[in-house]
């Protein structure tokens, strides 16, 4: 390191105007960090239940080249199954509830996987590059534009790999896919919808009063960590339904979002969105994101490219099916869930599936078919590296010092999106968002939205760190 923690601590994380400041629309990635010296990776996993044992899983499949050294959850329960699941070297795992004492405690760590609610990403994030270590965050990277902002930063100044858990990032079916649409395959493009099943989760609805015992072995107040004190309800807020809470979440956009949009953002080379508006006549109820919803986002020009407009449902709510007549035609109906990209000589149809599949019509087509089975597709050369999984591109990418297809910088334009889409959700009226300021255009409603307020003693993890440290 060119400087020391401490001296990183106080300038990167003092101020708080640096808290909002950064640029969310550039796309420049940061020198890549050598590779690390031989040896396998120390790994620690906070948040290990759901998509946190996907991960673990994916950790101990790559025994080659990382070990799990330590498990964090506030859920005692959760843990102690996750550790279960580590073998052979479940006696090797250390266990922790509270993610500081871990950093605390392990001093050599490589690497941090961060499975946690979006409200927790940040603060763990903070302390993860504090230590020194690279991060794989599921998406969204944080729940407020000013959060990423701030570990973009952080990320620079350490420079450190921080790479965003997008699930079809890496296999065959999504480098195909952006092989043949860098070829210009559909002309110019200037429209996009997407939509999702989302929320499967109850949203829209007022908090409700009241509380319940918490259960034993859980930690409800590290559960919260920085968001604003709120009684523990079971099933509400925990497990899962966190989500559809501004305090925790990021909605339906913010769930699914993220794997929708990768593509056309990366194909076409997206900047942060320039205006977003909600369309939705659903009322909005005060702590919650609505239960249905329609945004509109517009994107400026970019070299050879026209500007785009980007058409957002969930909830139900989708495009016109008649307007869509290649894509209902080969699957009888509309999809649930899905992205379609419009343009000059033709459409783009990604399913919205787990594993999603992607389909082709050129101008005079009445159906789509499967990019292998389109013939214009056949010839396109391969030019980019398959990965198993983007949690093997991430430790590859830190014991190799190979590039990866979604780390924060080049997923910075996509996130923009999803959370200024979730301002809009929120704001009525059209919102023009400045990327290079981090704020929207005279609007304090929505500015207010842009960094979040942390209770005590969450808001100054800088201090917690040093305190910790000088014991």
């Amino acid at each position: 390191m060119s400087f020391t923690r401490q001296r990183f601590l106080k300038t990167v994380l003092g101020a708080g105007a640096a808290f909002t400041g950064g640029c969310l629309g550039t796309r420049n990635a940061p020198p890549m960090r050598p590779a690390r010296s031989a040896g396998r990776l120390r790994v620690a996993l906070i948040g290990v239940g759901g998509q946190g044992l996907v991960n673990l899983r994916a950790v101990t499949d790559a025994a080659d080249v990382a070990e799990p050294v330590a498990l964090c959850d506030v859920d005692e329960t959760v843990l102690l199954a996750a550790r279960d699941r580590v073998t052979p070297q479940t006696s090797k795992v250390r266990l922790y509830k509270d993610f500081r004492v871990l950093f605390d405690a392990e001093r050599s760590l490589d690497a941090v996987f961060l499975s946690t609610p979006d409200h927790g990403h940040a603060l763990q994030a903070v302390w993860a590059l504090a230590a020194g270590c690279d991060l794989y965050i599921e998406p969204p990277a944080a729940r407020t534009l000013g959060e990423v902002a701030r570990m973009r930063m952080l990320a620079r100044q350490q420079g450190a790999l921080v790479q965003i858990g997008l699930r079809t990032a890496t296999g065959e079916a999504f480098c195909r896919a952006l092989e043949i649409l860098d070829t210009g395959i559909l002309g110019a493009v200037t429209v996009l919808h997407a939509w999702t099943n989302r929320p499967v989760w109850p949203q829209g609805n007022p908090r409700p009063e009241g509380s319940d015992i918490v259960p034993v072995g859980f930690d409800w107040d590290l559960w919260l960590g920085g968001a604003p004190t709120r009684p523990y309800i079971s099933r509400v807020y925990h497990p899962f339904n966190w989500r559809g809470w501004h305090d925790f979440g990021t909605g339906a956009l913010g769930d699914a979002g993220s794997d929708l949009l990768h593509l056309p953002f990366r194909a076409l080379a997206l900047q942060a969105p320039v205006t977003i508006e909600s369309e939705t006549a659903v009322p909005q109820t005060g702590e919650s994101f609505p239960r249905a919803s329609r945004l509109r986002f517009t994107f400026a020009a970019r070299r050879r490219q026209p500007p785009v407009t980007l058409h957002w449902y969930d909830g139900g709510e989708r495009p016109d099916a008649a307007r869509l007549e290649p894509v209902t035609a080969a699957f009888g109906r509309l999809p649930d869930a899905g992205c379609l990209l419009i343009g000059s000589r033709g459409l783009w149809f990604t399913s919205g599936d787990p594993t999603p599949r992607h389909f082709l019509a050129l101008t005079g087509e009445t159906s789509v078919r499967e990019m292998t089975r389109h013939p214009a597709c056949r010839d396109v050369p391969q030019c980019l590296p398959r990965t198993a999984s983007p949690q093997r591109e991430f430790l590859d990418a830190l014991r190799n010092g190979t590039p990866t297809l979604s780390d924060l910088e080049h997923t910075s334009a996509l996130t923009a999106c999803i959370l200024t889409g979730c301002v809009a959700q929120r704001i009525p009226g059209r919102l023009t968002w400045q990327a290079r300021r981090n704020r929207f255009v005279n609007h304090v409603a929505a500015n207010s939205l842009v960094a979040p307020v942390y209770r005590e003693p969450w808001g100054e993890p800088e201090n917690q760190i040093e305190e910790r440290r000088t014991r």
